[in-house]
């Protein structure tokens, strides 16, 4: 029956579209998030449920919803690069086949992210787009949450209905995600138009956060914890009483230690087993080779380059003559880029972070002391230390294709295009823009700011 039900939802998203254009691209992005093709197997496990929904999204923008288009920014031509530099890979790739098995699901997620700023541009649509990007994730990282909350969870065991390494079933990547949703659940916790009542915000916001630092935990991946402390270090930085927030995230961090299981905290100390030290040198070592790789082939090696490594481990207790590894994952998003697509990939990715940031900071300094623009500059602020967050988990994960990255920049810079159309009251807007931003404008506060 929950096969069923969940085709439904997909049914219901794709056919929503009629109605109103924008919700198609939701739907993409439910996809992306929720991966209803593993999970509802039995209706949907053969139907390729990404590319009907994104080609629905694409033809009802151009049949229904040209309006408003965005600016041709620093972010869509960067994005637009990386699409036509992914698929040139492929010509030089050393795998061909795994190369374009990548190459067809990491493809429509950039150049989805590239469509997404021509769809959303209202305060609502934005909104949208991130309620179900986390409320597609939550189905399951509250489940792990909970079952953490519950029984403490384990490293290695597979507490989602994903198969391992797909999304965020990989219990790095779960890790890393869970906390990096905290900015934003405590974002729409203040802020939600879509949901009202403020009851209802505190309980359901409050307690995602909660369970999100239970399933990082659950995981065992030792990414989590190093995701909590940039995290904790960021809200430092930011508040105004550096000795009170310091202690309090002092408090907070011991009674994470003495409410965690055992089990996780053997795994924090890397005590447990000697093969879990080894990992680390793992890491060291395909990183090392992936930087002479790249030294011989600056444009990368195409799609899963990786598979041709040969790594020459050092001697250890169980192997007293040293061993040789091959094919091993680069288990950073940074190295996975450098050796896929080489320093030009390598260059756009780190530009489109640079781009956002910066496209963040603007909105902030934009917003500041704006009463009705308040949501912008808190969300802002939320997306910034969501993005920062990621990139820190991404140093140990290789997740520098899947959704999460490209949905924070295209978030990002639809924020920035909603400031921009707001804060320009001399120019005339569309009908429907200018009523869904009409509580929004601030253009008393917006005449002030320009004449001072």
């Amino acid at each position: 029956m929950s096969d069923y039900l969940i085709a439904l939802v997909y049914a219901a998203l794709l056919l929503g579209g009629f109605a109103a254009p924008f919700v198609t691209s939701l739907g993409y992005v439910w996809v992306d998030s929720f991966y209803p093709q593993y999970v509802g197997r039995f209706v949907l496990g053969s139907f390729p449920v990404a590319a009907v929904m994104g080609t629905s999204a694409v033809l009802s923008y151009i049949l229904m919803d040209r309006r408003a288009p965005p600016r041709i920014g620093a972010m869509l031509v960067l994005t637009g690069c990386m699409v036509l530099w992914m698929t040139l890979s492929l010509t030089w790739a050393v795998r061909p086949e795994s190369a374009y098995d990548k190459w067809d699901w990491a493809f429509k997620t950039v150049l989805f992210a590239g469509f997404i700023p021509f769809v959303f541009r209202t305060r609502v649509q934005i909104e949208a787009l991130l309620q179900v990007h986390i409320l597609g994730s939550a189905m399951h990282l509250l489940a792990v949450g909970i079952k953490s909350f519950l029984s403490g969870g384990g490293y290695r065991m597979n507490l989602t209905l994903l198969p391992p390494g797909i999304g965020i079933g990989e219990s790095s990547a779960m890790a890393t995600l869970a906390i990096a949703f905290i900015p934003l659940l405590l974002f729409l916790r203040r802020h939600s138009l879509l949901v009202p009542w403020a009851w209802m915000r505190n309980l359901f916001y409050a307690s995602f956060a909660l369970f999100c630092v239970t399933a990082s935990i659950g995981t065992g991946a030792r990414t989590g914890i190093v995701c909590m402390a940039v995290l904790a270090g960021l809200y430092w930085l930011q508040s105004r009483s550096k000795v009170v927030s310091g202690f309090a995230i002092v408090i907070l961090g011991v009674l994470v230690v003495l409410f965690s299981p055992e089990r996780w905290k053997e795994r924090m100390a890397t005590i447990d087993d000697y093969s879990e030290e080894s990992s680390a040198l793992t890491r060291i070592k395909i990183w090392q080779w992936i930087l002479d790789y790249a030294r011989d082939n600056p444009l990368g090696g195409g799609f899963r380059a990786f598979e041709v490594s040969v790594i020459h481990m050092p001697p250890t207790p169980l192997n007293p003559e040293g061993y040789v590894q091959y094919g091993r994952a680069p288990h950073s998003s940074w190295f996975e880029t450098l050796n896929e697509l080489g320093w030009p990939g390598l260059f756009m990715l780190l530009a489109l972070f640079v781009v956002t940031f910066v496209t963040l900071y603007r909105v902030m300094r934009r917003t500041k002391g704006i009463e009705a623009l308040l949501w912008c500059h808190d969300l802002a602020r939320a997306l910034g230390m969501a993005l920062l967050v990621l990139m820190a988990g991404g140093t140990f994960i290789g997740v520098a294709f899947q959704p999460w990255y490209w949905l924070m920049f295209a978030a990002s810079f639809c924020l920035g295009e909603y400031v921009r159309r707001v804060q320009a009251p001399d120019k005339p807007r569309p009908g429907y823009l200018a009523a869904a931003n009409r509580t929004a404008a601030p253009l008393p506060g917006v005449a002030a700011r320009r004449r001072a």
